[in-house]
């Protein structure tokens, strides 16, 4: 019913509560209780659990009900507040490290579930809807609370790209300016050296990328109208004296990231991937 940009449990995961398994979490997040956001907004926590897919990646989702509308003009990709719920995520690896490292879990998935203020006109008075929203952050590998944007898919966050560098999508979320599409991305070389690299990677990004966002956005969320594309680039760790970040912007032309490449271009480069 949630449509696009989250993920379901996998059926066979092995489910128990995060209180008996992670002793410690108690001091970072107590079960049934309030934790500010910020802007004025915070969650209610309502339970802890671990989920193990058949692989044996261990991810420990935290249950909210948020006491704020999340979608006051309409349905909203659950992606768009990743931002805000990493500082519980840290919390949470902080104040349980220990413990976590010893159940091997490797990610941290925030999911909140709510009661939309604003109805779909096909559903009926009488029917309770309830939405949810999903935010995944990877805590593998000393990295903490490393957000992963679900609305491109999990695995299609580093794409192959022509430029001789690795960007790895870390954001995607509302821009600076009304109806702009920011796309941030975590990059393992310096700014500064590579210039034309980076602006081929971004024309890019938009096409393997931006146009999937774009779509869902034309398909499932009508009231984000869509301008602008900003396509933001980051190195992974502050090296001083070197540039840190980089943006292109491209125009939203026809429902699709303006790159100024021919059909056959775009679609060399979407098969190429």
């Amino acid at each position: 019913m949630f449509k696009a940009y989250l993920t379901s449990f996998i059926s066979t995961a092995l489910c128990c509560t995060l209180a008996l398994l992670l002793s410690s979490v108690s001091t970072a997040l107590a079960q049934d209780e309030s934790i500010i956001l910020g802007n004025g907004t915070s969650l209610t926590i309502t339970d802890y659990l671990i989920e193990t897919d058949p692989d044996g990646y261990k991810t420990v989702i935290v249950r909210a009900v948020p006491n704020f509308d999340p979608e006051p003009f309409g349905e909203v990709p659950s992606d768009h507040y990743a931002r805000m719920v990493q500082p519980l995520c840290g919390n949470l690896v902080a104040n349980s490290a220990e413990a976590l490292q010893e159940q091997d879990i490797s990610a941290v998935r925030v999911r909140w579930d709510f009661t939309p203020s604003r109805r779909d006109d096909d559903v009926p008075a009488n029917m309770t809807l309830t939405r949810f929203h999903e935010m995944v952050f990877d805590i593998a590998d000393g990295a903490p609370c490393t957000p992963k944007p679900l609305g491109v898919g999990l695995d299609n966050l580093a794409p192959d790209l022509s430029a001789a560098i690795k960007a790895t999508l870390r954001w995607a979320e509302p821009g600076l300016t009304p109806g702009q599409l920011s796309l941030t991305y975590a990059v393992d070389a310096g700014l500064a050296d590579i210039p034309p690299d980076l602006d081929r990677a971004a024309i890019e990004l938009c096409i393997l990328h931006a146009d999937i966002l774009l779509e869902a956005r034309a398909r499932y969320y009508s009231q984000l109208y869509s301008r602008t594309v900003a396509i933001t680039f980051e190195q992974e760790e502050d090296q001083p004296g070197f540039e840190l970040l980089r943006r292109v912007t491209f125009p939203v032309q026809d429902g699709k990231c303006g790159t100024g490449l021919s059909q056959m271009l775009t679609e060399a480069i979407r098969d190429r991937d």
